[in-house]
């Protein structure tokens, strides 16, 4: 056990120290950063539009002002004041309004205006004075002008089907589950691949060394192979300890920010902590470590590093198969996506996005996890006796041959364990 932990804590500690696992961790980070930053920078210098009013009418100026918001700003000014400010480029624009016969209005606008203005808002405000006006003309009462102005009723309704039966789901949360997913989707693909790629670059740097010869005069291949799947767990860990103290710390200081405070009630943050999101993080860990057995598996069948990309390609080609059936998946819950959320290698990509969208129930996931579960534990012991017999195999004829010789020794080595315990 002291030999096991030993190469844990050295691979481990290898790892922790090279670019590929800084540049993993901190490259979300730091992108993460330059957004936020971005949104802080724009909410903290943004200012409204500065528009002149001109018109004849002050009681059309003064309902305009009333609308006044973090967007539009309306001053009342005459023509030639409004012309003035504009030359000086100290207003957005011009807006000229005529009440005879109806509200009509032009604008003009500054063409490197440092913000522009809102010309959706601007209308709205036109229309319900054009409204209010004609209302007028009508002799309308202010009960009949609402019942006018006020708009058909129509309510939004999410289901999925589930079992054959429409089951309702929340409309808040939609942009936050596909959100979620589309995220999820591609983190995980990213992290099978750089840890899968991590993993195999390590046993093959030792295999080309020769190194790998003296380690196993004192330390099991198996002990070896534990390991250093241990150690790729740690990594994992440890990864996910850091985004979870970044996280809470920059929550502290985003949840009094202007920009985030506007963004906030319009989405449902509720998916981050839910049942979804454990399931997800139980996805992530077991395919991480899936994708780890079959790195191992490809890197002992390598004799130099010159050979680890060739040999680590169906981990990229499996991780693009997950994300592109995960993109897929947001377009439509089809059976081929149905089929595939129950396939290993692939299912941990695919179930947690399809899971988080509310195309499946928890029960369908919790098989899928389970078939995941159970298909590591197996292929880790499988994976295992090739291992041991890969390790000091030494092929420059490619890996799919290295593998057919590799099946060849590891079937002479039981035959010749059969022999012996026949003998005894």
């Amino acid at each position: 056990m002291n030999k096991y932990w030993i190469v844990t804590s050295q691979v481990y500690r290898k790892n922790l120290k090279s670019g590929s696992w800084l540049s993993l961790v901190l490259s979300p980070l730091i992108l993460l950063a330059i957004v936020i930053g971005i949104g802080w920078y724009f909410g903290q210098n943004s200012q409204p539009a500065q528009v002149a009013v001109v018109t004849d009418n002050p009681v059309i100026a003064q309902a305009l002002k009333k609308t006044n918001d973090a967007d539009i700003h309306y001053q009342h000014l005459s023509a030639t004041q409004a012309k003035k400010k504009l030359t000086n480029e100290s207003i957005t624009g011009i807006l000229t309004i005529k009440t005879q016969p109806t509200i009509s209005a032009k604008y003009i606008e500054l063409a490197n205006a440092e913000t522009s203005a809102d010309l959706s808002k601007m209308r709205t405000a036109l229309s319900s004075l054009k409204t209010s006006q004609t209302a007028s003309q009508l002799k309308l009462t202010p009960a009949q002008l609402q019942a006018l102005i006020t708009p058909a009723k129509m309510q939004k309704k999410t289901v999925s089907i589930e079992n054959g039966k429409q089951v309702a789901k929340s409309n808040s949360t939609s942009t936050a589950n596909y959100a979620f997913a589309t995220g999820l989707t591609i983190f995980i693909m990213l992290i099978i691949t750089v840890y899968g790629q991590m993993l195999a670059q390590e046993i093959a740097t030792e295999k080309g060394s020769r190194i790998m010869e003296i380690l196993l005069s004192s330390v099991s291949a198996a002990t070896q192979f534990f390991a250093k799947l241990t150690a790729i767990l740690l990594l994992l860990v440890t990864q996910l300890a850091i985004y979870a103290v970044a996280g809470g710390l920059s929550w502290t200081w985003l949840k009094h920010q202007s920009f985030v405070k506007e963004i906030l009630p319009s989405v449902d943050l509720s998916v981050l902590w839910s049942t979804t999101s454990l399931i997800a993080i139980l996805f992530f860990i077991i395919g991480t470590m899936t994708f780890a057995v079959l790195a191992a598996l490809l890197g002992s069948l390598v004799a130099n590093q010159e050979q680890v990309n060739t040999a680590v390609m169906p981990i990229s080609l499996l991780a693009l198969a997950g994300y592109f059936l995960s993109i897929m998946a947001q377009a439509g819950d089809s059976m081929l996506i149905k089929v595939f959320s129950y396939i290993p290698f692939i299912n941990v990509e695919l179930m947690p996005v399809r899971l988080a969208l509310q195309h499946t129930t928890l029960l369908a996931a919790g098989i899928s996890l389970a078939i995941a579960v159970i298909f590591l534990i197996a292929f880790t012991f499988m994976v295992v006796k090739v291992y041991q017999t890969n390790v000091l195999v030494y092929s420059e004829a490619g890996v799919i041959k290295a593998m057919r010789q590799s099946f060849r020794i590891w079937q002479a080595d039981r035959k010749n364990q059969k022999d012996y315990f026949l003998i005894e």
